[in-house]
């Protein structure tokens, strides 16, 4: 059987006190952008059984006219949903954040139809004693690109 000496029983001490500290105080303190240091508060909640479910999506209208849904995904616009959704306020109080999404998309996929308009939605389900009783959409923002070929400055 191996024994650590004192000093390094006291550094393994040490560095697990500082951890269990920052754990705290980043759990008292600060929100999802601190992970792990931070609570993951998409995970912290229970839901109502007679409230209603929310999931945040981007669709969006090509040059072509065609509405898509944009793909929130690292390859897709190099954004999660769970970072929309992390960001939800800003999208809605500045709508013309959402150009960001027009541009990295055109960045990702130079071949593809240009977003002409971006919108910010939530897809709200019902429910009643936990079952679905009701489905509806709720537009939170919206944003025409004024240069759909050239977002945010993007792709030249």
């Amino acid at each position: 059987m191996h024994h650590l000496s004192r000093p390094a029983r006291w550094w393994r001490t040490a560095l697990a006190l500082t951890f269990l500290v920052a754990l705290v105080l980043g759990t008292l303190r600060f929100d999802d952008d601190r992970w792990p240091f931070a609570p993951m508060s998409q995970y912290a909640f229970g839901v109502d059984l007679n409230g209603e479910i929310r999931s945040t999506r981007v669709e969006a209208v090509t040059v072509d006219g065609a509405e898509v849904d944009v793909p929130l995904s690292p390859g897709g616009v190099g954004l999660r949903r769970a970072e929309v959704e992390g960001q939800l306020r800003r999208f809605v109080d500045d709508p013309s954040l959402l150009e960001a999404i027009a541009a990295a998309y055109a960045t990702r996929h130079p071949g593809a139809p240009r977003y002409a308009e971006v919108i910010l939605v939530q897809d709200v389900s019902a429910l009643h004693d936990g079952t679905v009783v009701g489905k509806s959409t709720e537009v939170l923002s919206t944003w025409d690109v004024p240069d759909p070929q050239h977002p945010l400055g993007c792709c030249s």
